[in-house]
């Protein structure tokens, strides 16, 4: 017997990602990858130091004190409030919520390449539509 990956799965092309310039090309910044052509955030960097002694302790996969932070801010409820690292993790996320084998899953055709991997890794039906 060999294991058999769920209907979809091998459907999933591999991702390619923009290339990065050559030593001798000019500087490029590849936005689909959130480059910035600005370089980090100064708060960024600042928050960084802040926590740098701090980062060998596994992370909060709750996110509580940004989830309390953010709700707290907008005077939310932070029961509600869903933290991720990206877009990519909480839309496949979402689909192994919600999308079950069958289910035909809309996206425009020009949509991010997340939207169809987690329809076809829920096993449903990826459906592209024109802009």
């Amino acid at each position: 017997m060999s294991p058999e990956p769920k209907p979809g799965i091998r459907d999933i092309e591999p991702y390619v990602a923009g290339r990065a310039p050559e030593p001798d090309e000019q500087p490029a910044f590849k936005l689909s990858s959130n480059e910035s052509a600005l370089g980090a955030s100064p708060k960024a960097v600042a928050a960084y130091e802040a926590a740098r002694n701090d980062l060998s302790f596994y992370p909060d996969g709750g996110a509580v004190f940004l989830r309390n932070a953010i709700a707290k801010l907008h005077g939310l409820d932070s029961e509600r409030i869903v933290c991720g690292s990206g877009s990519e993790e909480l839309l496949s996320l979402l689909a192994r919520a919600y999308v079950r084998p069958g289910d035909e899953v809309l996206f425009s055709e020009h949509a991010f390449i997340v939207y169809r991997i987690a329809a076809l890794s829920s096993s449903a039906v990826p459906v592209a539509v024109p802009e």
